[in-house]
């Protein structure tokens, strides 16, 4: 389960970001986790960060319920 502290964790970022830095964020680390997945051979990695990105998405949809971004 997503907790508001996990959720600026997952993204690196303070509680004081602004909505903007946050959708920045998600982005960056949703191209960075793409590119990675794209660019290994092993399926352990891919899969790794397969699950990174779906993580990701629900910081995102944490984030956007409450308000947010």
């Amino acid at each position: 389960m997503i907790t508001e502290e996990k959720a600026y964790d997952i993204l690196a970022l303070d509680q004081s970001a602004t909505s903007e830095e946050i959708v920045a964020r998600y982005q960056a680390l949703k191209d960075q986790y793409k590119k990675i997945k794209e660019e290994t051979v092993d399926l352990k990695t891919q899969l790794a960060y397969q699950l990174k990105q779906i993580e990701l998405d629900d910081v995102f949809i944490y984030l956007r319920r409450c308000q947010k971004i």
